[in-house]
Parts: structure tokens; sequence; C-alpha cells
């Protein structure tokens, strides 16, 4: 008789968990009266999407129209300040300066050979033997051959400068995280060739609501995380002064830990006020899979019921739905 009540007991258990409720001990039942869900204001945050990226970034690139003839790094290689990273073909520059000095040279001849005209012209001008006129445009002549001496020196250190845009080094110590060009490839002015980021500081760049952003400031906190799970305490370390005409968002750059992968998306919780809302000791939340609930006591039953979670703070976690003030709770 014994074995058949326990198997009756076993059997009134079992559908008891099936419907989602249990009778409670009396014992247990008084242990819970206490634990009573309560109102409490709370502040509300807005999330924010945003990207994290490196403070220092590059996109290298050549002034030369010239066909590249080496590309000395890969994607994930590690490079030093000034390290090479591009060589650019010179034989159009070559060329371009072989005819730059030679007009520098014909430049030069000339401007010497007005000035020795020049100077033949003010000693007969002074024995009265040429006109003031004929003086005078000996002088101009000079003057002429000078500015075009001037005019051919210059286009020789631009080329000379130009030969120096062949050469491409590393602006800082970083890692190349991407890269468009391969030996044999033509290169213009201004098309990216690689791209370098430093290996340090690390940010999420935010587009903020723009009435959100008016009550922040830099050295505000804001609190961010990635999809990873990764959380942390932010400090602002910029922040736009004004908004974005055609987005209406203020961009905000906070500073995340320097382990964080460039290039994936991050939420900063921007502050909005303050609301009315529950929250509830973390040990209560019963987690199935990916539904979460809570054993609310009614009467001398536990039901469990299912809430939807908002943030978790410490030990306490807000519940957004599923749960009123003034209902009691299993701890």
């Amino acid at each position: 008789m014994k074995h058949i009540l326990l198997l009756g007991l076993a059997a009134l258990g079992a559908a008891a968990c099936r419907d989602g409720s249990a009778e409670l001990p009396a014992s247990h039942a008084r242990a819970a009266a206490g634990v009573e869900v309560r109102a409490d204001s709370l502040f509300s945050v807005v999330p924010v999407e945003g990207t994290i990226v490196a403070r220092h970034r590059a996109e290298i690139s050549t002034r030369l129209m010239a066909r590249v003839t080496e590309v000395a790094v890969e994607i994930g290689a590690r490079v030093r300040a000034g390290q090479p990273l591009i060589r650019l073909g010179l034989d159009d520059v070559a060329a371009s300066r072989a005819k730059a000095v030679a007009a520098g040279n014909a430049a030069r001849a000339a401007r010497d050979e007005a000035a020795r005209h020049a100077a033949r012209m003010d000693t007969l001008y002074a024995q009265d033997a040429v006109a003031a006129v004929q003086r005078d445009q000996a002088r101009l002549g000079l003057t002429q051959a000078e500015s075009h001496l001037a005019m051919a020196e210059a286009a020789v250190s631009e080329v000379e400068t130009a030969a120096g845009y062949a050469r491409i080094v590393a602006p800082f110590d970083g890692v190349v995280v991407a890269r468009f060009t391969d030996p044999g490839d033509l290169s213009a002015p201004g098309q990216p060739l690689l791209v370098v980021e430093g290996a340090g500081a690390r940010e999420a760049v935010l587009a903020l609501p723009a009435d959100l952003a008016m009550g922040l400031a830099v050295g505000d906190t804001l609190t961010v995380t990635t999809r990873f799970g990764e959380t942390t305490a932010a400090p602002i370390r910029a922040i736009a002064g004004a908004a974005d005409p055609l987005t209406r968002t203020v961009e905000a750059r906070v500073a995340v830990p320097n382990t964080w992968p460039t290039g994936v998306s991050a939420t900063g919780l921007v502050p909005a006020g303050r609301r009315l809302g529950v929250r509830i000791p973390t040990a209560a939340v019963i987690r199935r899979g990916q539904l979460t609930g809570v054993n609310v006591i009614a009467g001398d039953r536990a039901v469990l019921r299912w809430v939807r979670l908002g943030r978790t703070v410490g030990d306490q976690v807000e519940v957004l739905s599923g749960l009123e003030a003034g209902e009691r709770i299993l701890p």
C-alpha cells in the first residue's frame, strides 16, 4: 500500500510539472512570501548601432599614374612605420625627368648668354656707344631668361618629387587589413592600394539621434556590446558639435578594448531618461534554451511563467514583460 501511495504522489508531481505549476510545501511558501516584485525607477536606454574601427587607419595610395612593380606585404602582415610597402615603375618618370633636366640645362645656358649680353650692353651704354633702349632690351631679355630658368628648375623639382612617390612606405606601425593591387596593375592618383590599421586603440563609431546626443559630453560613459556578447563601459572620446543634415544624427566615438576586431557591428546603449520598471534577482531566472521564466507564487502553488528580460545590472535583471509589481516569486 505504501508503494502505491508513493507512485500516486509521483504521478501527481509529474502532472503538475507538465502544466507549469507545483504545490509548495508550507515551509517553502513561508520562505518565499517575502520575495515581492516591486516597481523601481530605472534608466531608460536606446540602442544605437555602430561599427568598431581602428583609431589610426590609412588608405595607402599614390599621386602617380604608374605601373606597380612590387607589393611587399600580404593581408594580415604587421608593418613598421617607414617600412616599404609598394614600388612603382619609374620608366615614365625617368623619361619626364630627363626631358625636364634637358629643358633646365637649355634655360640655364640661355640665361647665361642673356646675362653676358646685358653686361656688354651696360658697358657700351656707359661709353655712349649704344642707345638706352638697346640697354633696356638686353636687361628685359635677361629677366625673361631668368624666368624661364626658374620654371625649368621647378619642373625638374616636381618630377623628382614625383619619383619619391614611387616608393610607398607604411605611415605608422600597424597591420595590413586590405590589399587592392598586384604587380603589373596600373595605379592612378588617389586610387587605394592598401589599407593599414594601427595595432593600438579601437573605438566604436555611433550615429546618435540628435535629441539624445544633446545630453552627452566627452568623458561620459556608454555601455557598448558586440554581437559576440562582449560588453564594456566605453568613455566618449569625441562627439560632433552638430548633426548631419541628411541623417539628423550626431557622430560619437567611444573607446573600446584594443582586442575587439575592427569592422564588426556594435551597439551603444544611450541614456534616454528614467521610467518605472521592475527588476528581479538574476538567481530567480529559469532558463530553458532561449526561453526565460520565473516561478510565480499563486496561493499554495508555484507557476512557471515565461518572461522577457532586459538589461542586467549587478545581480539584478530588468523584466520587460510577463511580470507585474506586487507579484511574488520564488528566489
